[in-house]
C-alpha cells in the first residue's frame, strides 16, 4: 500500500491544477458579464436626437448598480489572485522542498568561493609586503655599503695632520728654550755670556765678525775689521732671515744639523740679542743690593720691571721662531709620503718638505697650498659621505688655524697692555713730580 501513497509533490501539483481551473472559470464569468452589459447598453438605449444635457444625470440607477458590481468583481478577482500567489510562496512544502535547499547550496558556494578569494588576496598582499620589505632592505644595504666605503683620497687627506703634533711640540720647545736663554742672559747668570758685561759684548762682536761681517759693507770701510768675512748681514735683516723662510734650521736637533750644513742658529741668536737687550746693564754687587747703596734696590726693581715688559714683546719673536723651527727628520719622511700620495711628484714633495718641515710650513700647506692643487677638487667627485668625512678633516685643520689665531690675539693683547701701562706710567710719573713740587 505504501507504493500507492501520493507524494507531497503530486499533491502540490494537483492543488495547482485545481487553482488554475478556478481561475479560468472566473475569467470566463467576467468576460460573459462584460458581454451581456455591452449588449444591453446597445439594445436598451433608444436612439434620440442629440441634445445638450449632462450624461451623468441620464444614467439610470440600474446602470450605476451594474457598474459598481463590475468594479467589485474585478477587485475580488485581483485579491483572489494575490492571495493564491501569496499562499504558494509561503507554503512550507514549496519553501522547504524547493527554495531552502537551493538557497543553502548557493550560500555554501558563495561562502566557499569567498573564503578562497580571501586566501588568494591575503597571499597577494603578503607577497607584496614581503617584496617591498626586501626592496627596502636591499636599498638600505646598498646605501650603508656606500656610506661605509671610504675613499683612498679621504684617508690620505685626513692623515696629512698626523705630523702636526710633533711639529707643534717642537715649536713650543724652541720657544721655551729661546725665552729661557734670553732671560738668563739678561739677568746675568753665571753660566751665560751675560754674566760679565765685557764678555757679552766680546761674544756678540766675535759672532758678527765670523758670520755676518763682510769687506764690502759700509762702502768697503769694514775691510780692515773683517777682511775675510762672509758678508751675510742676516743678523739685522729680518725679512731674509725670518720672515721669508718657512722653515728655519736653528740646530737644536743633531740629526738635522748632520744633514743640513746651513745652520741658521747664529743668525737667529744674533738678531735676538740685537733687538732685545742689545746692551747689557751694569751688574750690581750683592752687598750693594743688600745694603741699598745709593738706592740700588729701587733701581734694580725698576730694571726688572723693564725686563718683564721687554720679555712680553720678545715672546712674540720667540713664538715666530718656534713655529718656523725645523721639526725633525721623521716628520719630513712622513710628510713627504703624504704629499706624494696626493699626486705630487718626488721633486715637488721634496721642495715642500725640505729638510724637516716646520709647523709654520705644514700649516701653510694644509690651509692654503693644498687647495691650490687640482687633485683636491678631483677627489671631491666622490660619495656625499666621503665628502662629509673630508669636510670633518678640513674643519679639524681650520680649528688648529683658529687656535693659532687666538694665541696671536692673546700676544697682541699682552703687548698692547704693556704699551698702555708704559704710557700711563709716564703720566703717573709726571703727575707725581708735579705733586712733589707743590708739596715743596
Amino acid at each position: 500500500m505504501l507504493f500507492y501513497n501520493k507524494a507531497p509533490e503530486q499533491e502540490l501539483a494537483k492543488q495547482n491544477k485545481k487553482t488554475a481551473r478556478q481561475r479560468g472559470g472566473l475569467r470566463m464569468i467576467i468576460h460573459l458579464c462584460f458581454f451581456i452589459f455591452a449588449a444591453f447598453f446597445v439594445t436598451a438605449i433608444p436612439t434620440k436626437q442629440a441634445q445638450a444635457r449632462c450624461c451623468y444625470c441620464c444614467i439610470q440607477p440600474a446602470q450605476q448598480a451594474m457598474h459598481a458590481a463590475l468594479i467589485a468583481a474585478v477587485i475580488s478577482a485581483q485579491n483572489l489572485e494575490f492571495t493564491t500567489l501569496r499562499d504558494q510562496l509561503l507554503s512550507k512544502v514549496w519553501w522547504h522542498s524547493g527554495v531552502a535547499p537551493l538557497a543553502k547550496r548557493a550560500t555554501r558556494e558563495v561562502v566557499t568561493n569567498g573564503w578562497a578569494l580571501v586566501a588568494s588576496f591575503g597571499a597577494m598582499l603578503d607577497s607584496k609586503l614581503v617584496n617591498d620589505r626586501i626592496l627596502d632592505m636591499q636599498v638600505l644595504s646598498a646605501k650603508t655599503t656606500k656610506r661605509h666605503m671610504p675613499s683612498v683620497a679621504m684617508c690620505k687627506f685626513a692623515s696629512l695632520n698626523k705630523s702636526m703634533a710633533q711639529a707643534d711640540q717642537r715649536a713650543k720647545m724652541v720657544h721655551d728654550v729661546l725665552g729661557e736663554y734670553s732671560l738668563r742672559r739678561v739677568l746675568g747668570q753665571a753660566e751665560t755670556i751675560g754674566a760679565i758685561e765685557s764678555k757679552d759684548v766680546a761674544s756678540r762682536l766675535r759672532t758678527v765678525l765670523d758670520n755676518h761681517c763682510g769687506p764690502k759693507e759700509f762702502g768697503s770701510e769694514a775691510t780692515a775689521l773683517c777682511p775675510g768675512g762672509p758678508g751675510n748681514p742676516t743678523d739685522i735683516n729680518f725679512t731674509d732671515a725670518i720672515d721669508v723662510p718657512d722653515t728655519i734650521n736653528i740646530g737644536l736637533d743633531p740629526e738635522i744639523s748632520g744633514i743640513n750644513t746651513n745652520d741658521e742658529t747664529a743668525s737667529v741668536m744674533a738678531m735676538k740679542t740685537m733687538l732685545y737687550n742689545h746692551k747689557a746693564p751694569p751688574r750690581i754687587g750683592k752687598r750693594d743690593l743688600q745694603n741699598n747703596y745709593d738706592g740700588q734696590q729701587s733701581r734694580y726693581l725698576n730694571w726688572r720691571g723693564t725686563v718683564a715688559k721687554r720679555t712680553v714683546a720678545e715672546n712674540s719673536f720667540d713664538t715666530v721662531i718656534g713655529m718656523k723651527a725645523a721639526s725633525g727628520v721623521a716628520v719630513k719622511n712622513q710628510y713627504k709620503l703624504q704629499l706624494e700620495s696626493l699626486g705630487m711628484s718626488a721633486a715637488e714633495s721634496e721642495a715642500i718638505a725640505k729638510t724637516a718641515p716646520s709647523y709654520w710650513a705644514q700649516m701653510e700647506h694644509l690651509t692654503k697650498k693644498l687647495y691650490q692643487n687640482t687633485n683636491f677638487f678631483v677627489n671631491l667627485y666622490d660619495g656625499p659621505d666621503n665628502v662629509l668625512r673630508q669636510s670633518a678633516s678640513m674643519d679639524a685643520i681650520a680649528l688648529m688655524q683658529m687656535r693659532d689665531y687666538y694665541n696671536s690675539l692673546v700676544r697682541s693683547e699682552m703687548a698692547l697692555s704693556i704699551l698702555l701701562d708704559t704710557e700711563v706710567g709716564k703720566e703717573i710719573d709726571a703727575l707725581n713730580n708735579t705733586l712733589n713740587q707743590w708739596g715743596n
